[in-house]
């Protein structure tokens, strides 16, 4: 099954293209799921990250779709954002890179984990200093100070990682780098200690990063499947 070329990706869409696009993602993810056992196809990759993200954005675009067709007319200028277009985008790509793993260079593979662990770093430095400046009236409270020293040691961990220098396969570039995935704070965001309303909102944040995950460098997207991811 091949990947939808650029055309189809970037001129103006509408629900039934997508439409058509979503099918043959899900006929690419069937067809790689039932190979035989000597191709050595990634099965847990495809269960793990392609298939759960695939259900969502189906579900999600079906029920936007129905709302607008109902109360909106026909109108699919809302297909032209980024949002669900990036997403498909994303899931095309995890597909493309498991179907030709073998022909992705070592050097690629490389490329794309540093990219993933910098970004990884960018990320916990940034709710880091985050956290700090908007809990800056209420420094002293304690639930405040357990969290601060939990996200300062998440975020010199993550600078503790070693690169990527001689070697990476597809495992490490499919390993979803969540930032609020340590058990530190997962304890922290599961306790009384954080009030509901600040957990309910770590928890939203965390499922938007979830969602992206694992992430690729706009190149991958550039190179591999002739896609410029826009806008949300």
């Amino acid at each position: 099954m091949s990947i939808s070329k650029r055309t189809e990706r970037e001129t103006p869409s509408t629900p039934a293209k997508f439409r058509r696009r979503l099918g043959r993602a899900e006929a690419d993810l069937n067809e790689l799921k039932t190979m035989p056992s000597d191709e050595k196809v990634p099965i847990d990759l495809l269960e793990d990250c392609v298939e759960p993200r695939l259900r969502s954005l189906k579900s999600d675009f079906e029920k936007e779709a129905n709302a607008r067709s109902s109360f909106l007319g026909l109108d699919s200028k809302w297909l032209q954002t980024g949002r669900y277009q990036n997403r498909l985008a994303h899931v095309e790509l995890m597909l493309y890179l498991i179907r030709r793993r073998s022909e992705i260079s070592r050097n690629d593979w490389v490329k794309i984990g540093n990219w993933q662990l910098a970004t990884y770093r960018e990320s916990c430095h940034r709710l880091q200093l985050s956290y700090v400046k908007a809990t800056k009236p209420h420094a002293e409270l304690p639930g405040v100070q357990s969290v601060r020293s939990i996200l300062l040691s998440t975020r010199k961990a993550a600078y503790n990682q070693r690169d990527y220098v001689d070697s990476a396969d597809i495992y490490d570039a499919f390993v979803p780098r969540n930032v609020f995935d340590t058990a530190e704070l997962r304890g922290l965001l599961n306790s009384d200690a954080m009030d509901l309303k600040a957990r309910e909102e770590m928890h939203k944040i965390e499922a938007g990063v979830m969602a992206q995950q694992p992430a690729f460098p706009k190149w991958c997207y550039e190179t591999f499947i002739g896609y410029t991811p826009g806008g949300k």
